[in-house]
């Protein structure tokens, strides 16, 4: 989890309430943005553990073999990606003592990642559009310094050796009369995608914030297999898939 930004002015710093019968039994993991470290605590608020990292750690999953696998902090000094909520200069895979085991950068990281059966690393990342396909996106809200060319997102199949395998152009699937930008965005970017699942059967289930939508991409075509959203969600984060296969 990550990229908490919610801090109480009434209470101290610490466990408010517990309701043990309501509780799940387990360890609760979180970062805070724009944060050096992830923090790992039990069900009455003891600091379980924690890993540092200077470059921060602003979202972070916890693997399998007991490892982070977590984004860090936006690029400083890339101009096409400044200010823009979710941008990362890196993912990092680090050890129970905070030793990098595994990094991989690129400027235009942004939002979520999932580290996939195989071993590879899916992520989601910024993808400038030429100008054509960028006047043709409609909707947001227009600006005299509006980028000539938007940004656009995919999804990049990493391997360990930091070698593309695969890479989605999600924005190829969409429709310009129905993928249209909320009034309240601006039009430096098409849609946002804040959230990537991976499905059990291996396809993609991801949001958009910028276009209200959710769907699920096929990972063997990069086609939307199913679409919904405007309409009936605004804004929204993280869609989940429940066991009852509803989302």
């Amino acid at each position: 989890m990550g990229d908490s930004m919610g801090r109480s002015i009434h209470h101290p710093v610490g466990l408010i309430h517990n309701s043990p019968s309501s509780t799940f039994n387990g360890y609760t993991l979180f970062s805070t943005n724009g944060g050096n470290h992830a923090t790992m605590i039990d069900n009455l608020g003891r600091v379980v553990h924690r890993w540092n990292y200077d470059g921060g750690i602003v979202y972070a999953y916890l693997l399998p073999n007991g490892n982070l696998l977590a984004r860090t902090k936006p690029p400083g000094d890339v101009e096409i990606v400044k200010d823009l909520g979710g941008s990362s200069a890196s993912l990092i895979e680090m050890d129970w003592d905070s030793e990098i085991v595994w990094e991989y950068k690129d400027p235009m990281l942004h939002h979520d990642y999932a580290r996939l059966p195989n071993g590879n690393t899916s992520a989601l990342l910024f993808k400038e559009l030429d100008e054509e396909i960028s006047q043709q996106v409609k909707g947001g809200h227009p600006k005299e310094d509006d980028p000539k060319r938007i940004l656009g997102d995919v999804i990049r199949e990493i391997t360990e050796d930091g070698e593309t395998v695969n890479e989605w152009e999600i924005y190829k699937e969409l429709d310009f009369e129905e993928d249209v930008i909320c009034p309240l965005e601006h039009r430096r970017e098409w849609t946002h995608a804040n959230c990537l699942n991976l499905m059990p059967n291996g396809d993609f289930l991801i949001s958009f914030r910028n276009i209200s939508t959710v769907g699920i991409i096929s990972r063997e075509t990069g086609e939307f297999l199913w679409k919904w959203g405007p309409g009936n969600v605004f804004h929204q984060h993280h869609p989940t898939v429940w066991k009852m296969g509803t989302y």
